[in-house]
C-alpha cells in the first residue's frame, strides 16, 4: 500500500497564523500612518513654539532697537530648521526684516503663515508680529520619513516575533506531530512495536495521545495473541472430535468410521484391497469369569498386539475395533497374494493366543479369522465386510481358533 499524501497540520496552522499575522501587521500599519502624521505634525508645532519662545525676545529687540544684526540671527536661527522656509519680523511701525527661501510671492507668502505677537522689551505692549511660513513639502517629507522609520521598526519587530514563533511552534508541535505520524502510519497490527517519545513531550498532550495510543497498540496485540490461542484451542478441538469421532475409545484404534475413512482414501493408489475381520474365542466366558475389566484388559493388550504387527510389516493398512470383541485389520495391496495374508493371519492368532496378565491370573484367548480381498476399483466396502464376516462365521463353525479366506462357492 503506497503512503497517501499527508496535509501537514502544523504547516496549515502556521499558513493560518501567518495570514492572520499579516492582517493585524495591515491593521496596525492602517491605524499607526495617520497617527504617526499627526504626531509627527504635533511635534514640528510643539518645535516651532519653543523656538519662537526662545527667540520672540531677541526679535522684539531688533524691532525695539531697529537693529539689522539681531533681526539677522533671529531669522537665521529660524531657517536652520528646514521645515521653516519664510520668515518675517515686521514691526507695528512699517518696521521689517525678512528672508524667503520659497519662489511663492511675498503677498500671498505670509497670509498662510503662522503669527506670533511680539511684545516690547520695556514695557511688554505689543510692537509687532512674527511670520513663520512653513516648508509644506519639507514637513510631509520629513513627516513620512519618522513614519515610515517606525514602521520599519514594527516591520522588523513583528517579522522577527513571527519567525521566532514559528520556530518555536515547529519545534514544539510540529516536528512531534510529524514524527508522531510517520511512526503510526509504519505500525503493522500484530507487532510489538510502540511509540516512543522524547522527555519534554511526556508529560503534555502529546504524551497523554502517545500513552493512549501505545495502550490500544497493546491491547490490540493482546486481542490478536488471545484470538491466535483461541484459533489454535478451535482447530485443536476439532482435529481431536474429528479424531475421536473415528476412534475407538478403550483401544484407540481406528473404529468403523476411522476404517472406511482410511480405504476410501487409499483405494486410488492401490489396486486390491484386503480384509481380516478377527473374532475373539472364549471372550464371553472371560468376561463372565472375570469381570467385564478383565475383558477391556484383554481388549486392549489385543489391540497393542495387532497394532506392532501391522507396523512391523511392510504393508500398508490400518487395524480397527469395530465391535465387542471384533478386530479388523485391512492391508492394502499391489497384488492378490494370500500367502502373505495367510502368514498375517496366522501371526495374528498366536498374538492373540499370547495370554495376559490380570491380578495376577494368566487368562487366554483365541481368535477366528475371516478373510476377504476385493478390488479396489470395484470396491464396496460393506460387501467386503460381509464376505470377511462369512469366511469368520465358517471358522467359528469348524474349528475355531483359525482362519479362512472368502470362497464364493462354498460360503453362501
Amino acid at each position: 500500500m503506497s503512503k497517501p499524501r499527508l496535509r501537514s497540520l502544523s504547516t496549515r496552522m502556521l499558513k493560518i497564523v501567518s495570514i492572520l499575522a499579516l492582517c493585524y501587521l495591515s491593521i496596525v500599519l492602517i491605524v499607526m500612518i495617520p497617527v504617526g502624521l499627526k504626531k509627527e505634525g504635533q511635534r514640528h508645532k510643539d518645535l516651532e513654539h519653543k523656538l519662537v519662545l526662545s527667540l520672540s525676545s531677541s526679535a522684539a529687540i531688533a524691532l525695539y532697537v531697529n537693529n539689522d544684526e539681531i533681526a539677522d540671527e533671529v531669522i537665521s536661527a529660524l531657517l536652520l530648521h528646514q521645515e521653516i522656509d519664510a520668515v518675517l519680523i515686521q514691526g507695528s511701525d512699517g518696521v521689517s526684516f525678512s528672508s524667503n527661501l520659497t519662489l511663492i510671492d511675498e503677498e500671498n507668502l505670509w497670509e498662510t503663515a503662522n503669527q506670533y505677537s511680539l511684545n516690547s522689551p520695556t514695557n511688554g505692549d505689543p510692537i509687532g508680529t512674527l511670520y513663520i511660513h512653513n516648508n509644506k513639502q519639507a514637513l510631509q517629507q520629513s513627516a513620512l520619513k519618522q513614519v515610515l522609520n517606525q514602521v520599519l521598526v514594527v516591520v522588523i519587530q513583528f517579522m522577527l516575533t513571527v519567525i521566532a514563533l514559528i520556530i518555536v511552534f515547529e519545534r514544539i508541535v510540529g516536528r512531534p506531530l510529524t514524527l508522531l505520524s510517520r511512526t503510526l502510519y509504519s505500525l503493522t497490527p500484530g507487532k510489538i512495536e510502540t511509540i516512543t517519545i522524547d522527555k519534554e513531550n511526556r508529560e503534555n498532550e502529546l504524551g497523554v495521545v502517545v500513552h493512549s495510543v501505545n495502550s490500544f497498540i497493546e491491547s490490540s496485540r493482546q486481542a490478536i495473541i488471545r484470538e491466535r490461542e483461541l484459533r489454535a484451542q478451535i482447530e485443536h478441538w476439532e482435529q481431536y472430535y474429528r479424531n475421536l469421532a473415528q476412534q475407538d475409545v478403550l483401544t484407540g484404534l481406528k473404529n468403523r468410521l476411522g476404517c472406511e475413512k482410511y480405504i476410501q482414501a487409499a483405494m486410488g493408489s492401490s489396486k486390491y484391497i484386503a480384509l481380516l475381520l478377527v473374532d475373539l474365542d472364549g471372550f464371553k466366558q472371560v468376561n463372565d469369569s472375570h469381570g467385564h475389566a478383565a475383558g477391556d484388559t484383554i481388549l486392549m493388550q489385543i489391540a497393542h498386539r495387532f497394532s506392532d504387527l501391522l507396523s512391523n510389516s511392510s504393508v500398508p493398512g490400518v487395524v480397527g475395533r469395530i465391535g465387542g470383541d471384533e478386530f479388523v485389520i485391512y492391508l492394502v495391496l499391489e497384488h492378490q497374494d494370500k500367502s502373505l495374508l495367510a502368514d498375517v493371519a496366522t501371526q495374528a492368532i498366536e498374538l492373540a493366543n499370547q495370554p495376559s496378565m490380570y491380578n495376577q491370573e494368566l487368562v487366554s484367548v483365541g481368535c477366528s479369522i475371516g478373510i476377504a480381498i476385493e478390488d479396489s476399483s470395484q470396491l464396496d466396502i460393506e460387501k467386503l465386510v460381509h464376505r470377511a464376516d462369512q469366511a469368520m462365521y465358517a471358522v467359528k463353525q469348524s474349528r475355531k481358533n483359525s482362519f479362512r479366506f472368502y470362497q464364493p462357492d462354498t460360503l453362501r
